[in-house]
């Protein structure tokens, strides 16, 4: 998915569900996601850089969300923490735990 190509208005009002992540081998978690990823409805994988995914929510060109637990949505926000922007979900405190828990992107 590039950040940069339209998005249709389907993925802004719905959302793009998020099931895996990378990580950079940095110990504060504000600098701990590379890139946020899941499976797309054509069934295949997909991955944008947490910068390409900052930038398409603060655009609002889309929304993504997390499901904890399964059938709960949580929404996927931008935040600000030690000078850098950084993804965490809704209901996590200052750390984005709930996407460090989520599986790695193969």
């Amino acid at each position: 998915m590039d950040a940069r190509s339209a998005t249709p208005p389907q993925a802004v009002r719905f959302g793009i569900r998020v099931d895996c992540v990378n990580r950079t081998d940095r110990v504060s978690p504000y600098h701990r996601i590379r890139s946020i990823g899941g499976l797309g409805a054509d069934g295949l994988r997909w991955h944008l850089s947490e910068e390409a995914a900052i930038e398409a929510i603060e655009s609002e060109r889309a929304t993504f969300y997390l499901e904890w637990p399964a059938g709960h949505r949580l929404n996927i926000l931008a935040a600000q923490g030690l000078g850098k922007r950084y993804l965490k979900t809704e209901s996590d405190g200052e750390s984005p735990d709930r996407l460090l828990a989520l599986g790695d992107c193969g």
